[in-house]
């Protein structure tokens, strides 16, 4: 009898604990800060009106990567994200307009599946009209949410929908949803992408170009698809394809300009590229037939920039399941520009690149955790400026709040050569009996930062910069010192002698979590400053402080 009295009340503590864990308060929001990071503005997008079933009450955001683009008008831009809930909390779209020399909200919009009879309405893109009203295009899957709980990755079939929405206010002008039951509507497939964009959407008049890659299992026919549907999603003319190499992994096609597109194909068996340069009916206007020097494999179009095709490269010959990485760049004639290895050592996820036009050069932007115990991590913003061969740290900012997985989601530059830098907050949840990330964005962060506060442009400095040396900047200084290290100097101490040769100061560092250092109560004059890596590796460098 005491055994059973004691098993129960075992089952009720467990019980009560389980419960009390699905409805922990919501702790107040806080945004997100970084150290030696100084933005001219900080925002941060939550929905404070709507509490998930997250394990800390906030609702989902999740970035449909770069596309859509973000709208800049005149001094106010305007972007989106994509709210995804669970069974007890409804997904949608969210819309804001905001202003670009202070970060203030103009007007925002959100949209839920309680709105749109249970079918998620995802945004697909933004357009302006003759108008200069927005055009707000989304993708709705066929089944309703209880069928298909995430609305979002299982369902890859989906409709068209359209609202036009008033520039100023962000008000409903007029608006189309789709009829899962009307067999006229095209069915397209999902918006989103899990190796490469596979569903590309443009403006074309008072229509919309829909060009997809599609695999028939019957035939095994692999194709990239044309089709031109209206405003409410019906077929335009006829459907155009063309077929597609069935090896290769990713289908990597971009718009050049309005009546230009370019899909490129990737053959490894011959290490050699075809551009195709293709019109909206996927006729061919011109072709460049590349033969490389290096390894061809699988090649996925990251990004076009400037004129520049950055790929990110997976060595899959060398090694298929942990494949090296490298960022290849070409320009529109074939030309390889840049073939940058990758060290994917100190990174969480794959980085992001960013071709920054104002000194036509290739940065890396991504996040570096340390676990310092069970549920204690360190994380850092990685900026990384590529080399023709290799990459090197030039930044590192940490975040001073240590339960949070962020990431770098986008970069825009604006015309002033300031950084739009939007970040990815994820939930940092107790499963499995530790502590680990749940995948879903608490909430999304954009900053506009000068790029010399990112290091892309460096401050004053005396010395030219060596790769094998410390490179230290500013230099003079009367403050915090950005350091570049070298690579193979990952972490260890400084040592810090004055022109005598006595040692003044040491300290430790990591350079993935803060390459920025203060040296406090240095007296005016030059110094050395030597690291000495853990594996013994040394550099030096020298320091001019002044008052």
């Amino acid at each position: 009898m005491k055994n059973f009295i004691y098993i129960t009340c075992l089952i009720i503590f467990y019980s009560l604990q389980i419960f009390a864990q699905l409805n922990l308060p919501v702790e107040p929001f806080e945004q997100i800060k970084w150290k030696n990071l100084s933005p001219k503005w900080h925002i941060t997008e939550y929905d404070e009106s709507m509490l998930s079933d997250s394990c800390d009450g906030y609702n989902y955001f999740f970035n449909l990567d770069n596309d859509p683009k973000k709208l800049f008008i005149g001094n106010e831009y305007i972007t989106t994200y994509y709210l995804r809930g669970k069974r007890t909390t409804p997904s949608g779209h969210y819309l804001v307009k905001r202003n670009l020399d202070t970060g203030v909200k103009i007007w925002s919009v959100r949209e839920d599946h309680t709105m749109t009879g249970l079918r998620t309405n995802i945004t697909r893109a933004l357009f302006l009209d003759e108008n200069t009203n927005i055009i707000h295009v989304g993708l709705v899957p066929l089944h309703t949410y209880p069928i298909d709980p995430s609305g979002f990755l299982s369902d890859l079939e989906t409709q068209f929908s359209k609202k036009v929405l008033d520039l100023n206010s962000g008000l409903t002008i007029s608006s189309y949803f789709p009829d899962n039951a009307d067999s006229s509507v095209v069915i397209l497939p999902q918006a989103v992408f899990k190796y490469g964009p596979y569903n590309h959407l443009y403006k074309e008049g008072n229509n919309y170009r829909c060009i997809y890659p599609v695999k028939y299992n019957d035939k095994l026919d692999f194709k990239l698809v044309s089709q031109l549907v209206d405003e409410e999603g019906r077929r335009v003319g006829a459907t155009d394809s063309i077929p597609f190499y069935e090896g290769e992994r990713f289908v990597n096609f971009t718009r050049i300009n309005e009546d230009t597109f370019l899909y490129i194909e990737s053959k490894k068996l011959t290490d050699s590229l075809i551009f195709n340069f293709v019109d909206k009916n996927l006729k061919t206007l011109k072709k460049i037939r590349i033969q490389e020097t290096i390894p061809i494999n699988d090649m996925l179009l990251t990004a076009y920039q400037h004129e520049k095709l950055i790929f990110t490269s997976f060595d899959t010959k060398t090694d298929p399941f942990e494949p090296p990485v490298s960022q290849v760049v070409y320009d529109l004639k074939g030309n390889r520009l840049m073939n940058a290895k990758i060290d994917l050592e100190y990174h969480q996820i794959y980085p992001i690149p960013f071709f920054y036009k104002r000194t036509n050069e290739l940065f890396e932007f991504t996040l570096y955790a340390k676990k310092i115990s069970t549920g204690n991590w360190d994380f850092s913003m990685n900026i990384y400026k590529l080399l023709q061969d290799s990459m090197i740290l030039i930044s590192s900012f940490k975040a001073e709040d240590p339960d949070r997985f962020v990431y770098v989601n986008g970069i825009d530059e604006l015309p002033s050569g300031d950084i739009l830098l939007e970040i990815q907050e994820n939930n940092m949840i107790w499963k499995e009996n530790k502590y680990q990330q749940d995948g879903n964005a608490r909430a999304m962060s954009t900053m506009r930062v000068s790029p010399e506060a990112l290091g892309l442009i460096p401050v004053s400095t005396n010395t030219e910069f060596i790769a094998d040396q410390l490179n230290l900047y500013p230099n003079p200084s009367s403050g915090p010192v950005r350091i570049v290290f070298p690579n193979g100097i990952n972490e260890g101490k400084l040592e810090i002698f004055n022109s005598s040769g006595a040692l003044v100061m040491s300290r430790d560092f990591d350079k993935h979590l803060s390459n920025f250092f203060e040296f406090e109560g240095l007296p005016s004059g030059m110094y050395l400053i030597k690291a000495i890596d853990k594996t013994g590796k040394s550099a030096v460098g020298k320091l001019v402080v002044t008052e």
